[in-house]
């Protein structure tokens, strides 16, 4: 492997592993990254000074009896500290495991409890916190985090990796289940970052600056934010997750302040950022030179956006930035983004069909044929029996993607299936689970992603999820469109709803637990019964009004919908009784 000089890799990601580049960066006095930090300063790293930093820690990991090919489990809350940690462990050939946040305060059993479920699987020789959290039993070896940064660095080579070699482990959110343990090979890493920088998003170093908030030991923070701009000479701006949580408007104000060109966010973002900005606040904002506004990690409701955009478009922001993606863990990071140099598409579909399995276009005749007069009469209202859903753009060069029936046999266009993935980045397994293994991915290279969804002129539409697919009276329901409708109702808590069934007399039966505060309690059930009923004309047997906080959810936030039934079920959620 060798690095090209930047000037010949501003338009396309070099063959180079981490470390090459890192390497690279010795006496390089340009910007690298920059971390916002508790006091509300900006503490700026030379590409010098990440190199320093990196080798700092690999000293730090070597010095902690780990060597090449050994696991450390490490905490990832601070971009400042976990970014050379992690970068270090992989100069140093060590294979790191990045780990939520522990709670600031309360559930530290929860994290405890899958923290040790994580540590159970990937095995760690040494777990790495900050402070003086305790580590959970058999967890590995406890070091601390903050002193494995501060060792004198060392000037020693990096570790080479072969193509194939684990460059570390990412686990996947485990919405539909346990989290399980995905090992990033170093070949399926680079293809990606290439598929994202180069082919996604044509990322050009000498203009374009990263910036996010994403927690790192999820994929979208770690590859897309940490990996895959390093891979392409990029600089990237890290806002601790904490900082987001507290003050959501801080996403664009440091966007317009730092200048920056690219960021991800989930669904739910998009949404809170709205929500939580003033009109004088927008007005200060500058957002004109954003190229990119990546939307992923979770259904992404094209009324959102088109709320987002409308709140944001006087800042300047151009359509074409939102930028809808698609992509798990399992395959690195990016299966899909939506070209940039575009707005993003929008089907608005047949409800009925859709439930049947087709996506049917609004005004399509039963030849298929789509009525130009009836297609673009702007947004279709959900009580006319109108799904509106958002593509999520074409296969990355080097990708594959294959919509399949539940006996694998390929269908045709607009045919609703699950989603199989085949191309470089995608993993051959779970770590330490053969049956998963085994039923997801497949002989050929094939990855059966769990989702549903269609393609329309080469483009992917996602629907739901396979395990999460409500059946009721015949019909495929997608509990996210329950949810959504039930966010609308006033007093129910966005991100805090779960449909799920119960068995009923003949037939499965609708349920919505649904998060809100005590006042709206009372109110909540008749209001639920008839947003859904008038959207989607399917009646809601039993309305479950819980306290903020109680629905389960992922450590990147997606709600248990598997775990909420179960708790349901078992009569286990504690009810709000207004």
């Amino acid at each position: 492997m060798t690095i090209d000089c930047e000037e010949k890799g501003r338009r396309h990601i070099r063959e180079a592993w981490v470390t090459d580049v890192l390497a690279g960066y010795e006496n390089d006095h340009r910007p690298a990254h920059e971390y916002l930090r508790e006091n509300g300063e900006w503490t700026a790293v030379s590409r010098h000074d990440l190199l320093w930093g990196v080798q700092s820690a690999a000293r730090g990991w070597r010095e902690a009896g780990l060597r090449p090919g050994d696991r450390v489990a490490v905490e990832a809350t601070d971009p400042h500290v976990f970014v050379p940690a992690f970068l270090g462990a992989l100069w140093a050939g060590v294979v790191p495991v990045p780990l939520p946040p522990p709670p600031a305060a309360g559930r530290h059993a929860a994290w405890s409890a899958h923290v040790t479920a994580m540590a159970r699987t990937a095995q760690p020789q040494v777990i790495a916190l900050r402070g003086d959290t305790e580590p959970p039993a058999d967890s590995g070896r406890p070091v601390a985090l903050d002193s494995i940064v501060a060792a004198p660095p060392e000037e020693s080579p990096p570790h080479n990796p072969e193509p194939d070699a684990t460059a570390y482990l990412q686990f996947s959110s485990g919405s539909t289940g346990n989290p399980r343990a995905v090992p990033a090979r170093v070949a399926a890493v680079l293809a990606n970052g290439r598929a994202i920088m180069h082919d996604g998003l044509r990322s050009d170093p000498a203009i374009d600056r990263g910036l996010s908030w994403l927690p790192l030991h999820h994929d979208m923070g770690l590859v897309g934010f940490v990996l895959a701009p390093l891979l392409a000479w990029v600089p990237v701006s890290f806002i601790p997750t904490r900082f987001f949580v507290r003050d959501p408007g801080l996403w664009l104000r440091s966007m317009s302040e730092r200048r920056a060109t690219i960021s991800f966010a989930p669904n739910f973002a998009f949404a809170l950022s709205a929500r939580r900005t003033s009109a004088e606040q927008t007005a200060a904002l500058d957002l004109g030179h954003v190229r990119v506004l990546g939307c992923g990690a979770e259904p992404i409701n094209h009324s959102v956006l088109e709320g987002f955009f409308s709140t944001f478009a006087p800042t300047g922001l151009a359509p074409e930035a939102l930028m809808p993606c698609y992509g798990l863990a399992e395959a690195t990071l990016a299966v899909t983004l939506s070209p940039p140099d575009r707005p993003y598409r929008v089907d608005h579909v047949r409800t009925a069909a859709l439930s049947a399995g087709q996506a049917t276009p609004v005004g399509a005749d039963p030849t298929g044929e789509t009525d130009p007069a009836d297609s673009g009469a702007g947004l279709p209202d959900p009580a006319d029996g109108v799904s509106t859903l958002v593509g999520c753009g074409p296969p990355l060069p080097g990708n594959e993607i294959v919509i399949r029936d539940t006996h694998g046999d390929a269908l045709g266009e607009r045919a609703v299936g699950e989603v199989w993935v085949r191309g470089p980045s995608v993993a051959r397994g779970y770590v330490a689970a053969p049956q998963e293994t085994r039923t997801s991915f497949l002989p050929g290279g094939w990855l059966r992603t769990g989702d549903l969804g269609y393609l329309a002129e080469g483009e992917l539409f996602v629907t739901g999820r396979v395990k999460d697919l409500l059946i009721l009276n015949g019909r495929n329901i997608d509990p996210q469109r329950v949810e959504w409708l039930a966010e609308t109702v006033p007093g129910v808590r966005a991100g805090g709803v779960v449909a799920c069934t119960r068995p009923g007399p003949q037939s499965e039966e609708l349920v919505i637990v649904a998060e809100c505060r005590t006042s709206a309690a009372p109110s909540l059930a008749p209001a639920l019964r008839e947003a859904v009923a008038a959207a989607l004309g399917i009646p809601v047997h039993d309305v479950v009004a819980v306290r903020p906080g109680t629905v389960p959810k992922t450590t990147s936030g997606k709600p248990r919908r598997q775990e909420t039934r179960r708790q349901y079920l078992e009569g286990a959620l504690h009810v709000q009784q207004g």
